[in-house]
């Protein structure tokens, strides 16, 4: 399943705009001039809450809807001028895969398999590899309705790469299953780039799954707040992060709260038995101990999830969250 790539972007955005209107009538931008380039071999998240634009792009790469402005290419070829030729050769893995639950594991395979083409001489050995990355090899006779909901999602995503895709698109794979299944997931995900020099484009509202991609995309409202890695989104939070120590006898929620309602603070969670603080602005070193009154704050190491957060309060008014 090793994939031959030239250095050749795997998909090009510029400008892409898409709306749609509520059954009210009401218009809604689900992606405004939204740029992003991928690279073969590369990982990259699309983050961001419920609205932000995810799915909409997604579904515009997968040939399945057209953009209203702007270009989109994947793997070269024009998305809204030849859609088919995109779809020949991408796997796309919606928020809810289409499985037969009446059929057998061994039957939905089958079922793609025949439907993209796959002779039976490369199903010996696609099916192989296929059954060693999800370990549903033990039940290819089990109805599909029969499995846990982390199992359907390793079917599903094992028959979206029955044809060995060029690009892999994943619509929130991990909604809805259990822990367990979410890191088991994301072991095969990493697997394909790593060893198999998959090119994998993932959707996700995890803060610590998009950490683990070599590209991050932070979209919220159809825009894009930032792209990079996870550590230059991190960066973005340096010198704006504290703990603040609750004087004796008082909880760490209740500070919570307190700070919450200051309109410097980003964001303010419980940790151990402190609470972190995200600031909207740096502040001096002269300024920490004195700049939340009766909390004492420390400098703390920012984190991805911080630079997030930074990001969205830019975005979106602070009476939104």
């Amino acid at each position: 399943m090793t994939h031959g790539r030239d250095n050749s972007p795997v998909l090009v955005a510029r400008g892409v705009s898409k709306s749609f209107r509520r059954e009210t009538g009401e218009p809604v931008q689900a992606l405004e001039k939204f740029d992003l380039e991928i690279a073969p071999g590369m990982l990259a998240a699309l983050v961001g809450p419920d609205g932000a634009g995810k799915t909409t792009f997604l579904r515009l790469v997968a040939g399945l809807m057209q953009a209203e402005s702007g270009s989109l290419q994947v793997l070269g070829i024009d998305v809204s001028a030849d859609p088919q030729a995109v779809q020949d050769r991408i796997g796309y893995m919606p928020q809810r895969f289409g499985l037969y639950e009446d059929l057998t594991v061994q039957e939905n395979l089958d079922l793609y398999a025949d439907l993209h083409g796959v002779t039976r001489e490369e199903r010996k050995e696609r099916y192989a590899q296929l059954m060693e990355m999800t370990a549903l090899g033990r039940f290819t006779k089990r109805l599909a309705g029969q499995l846990s909901g982390g199992m359907k999602q390793k079917l599903g995503l094992a028959c979206t790469l029955i044809l060995a895709p060029a690009l892999l698109l994943l619509d929130e794979p991990t909604v809805g299953v259990d822990p367990l299944s979410r890191r088991e997931l994301w072991q095969i995900i990493l697997q394909l780039v790593r060893d198999e020099g998959q090119t994998v484009l993932t959707s996700t509202t995890y803060l610590d799954e998009a950490e683990r991609c070599q590209q991050v995309v932070v979209m919220n409202a159809g825009k894009s707040l930032a792209q990079g890695l996870p550590d230059e989104i991190r960066r973005i939070a340096a010198g704006r992060t504290f703990l603040a120590e609750p004087p004796d006898g008082e909880p760490a929620r209740e500070l919570q709260a307190s700070l919450l309602s200051d309109a410097r603070v980003v964001d303010a969670l419980p940790d151990g038995g402190h609470v972190r603080i995200v600031l909207a602005e740096e502040v001096g070193r002269a300024a920490e101990s004195e700049a939340f009154g009766h909390a004492r704050i420390r400098p703390a190491e920012p984190r991805f999830e911080d630079g997030f957060m930074i990001l969205l309060r830019k975005a979106v008014p602070a009476h939104s969250f």
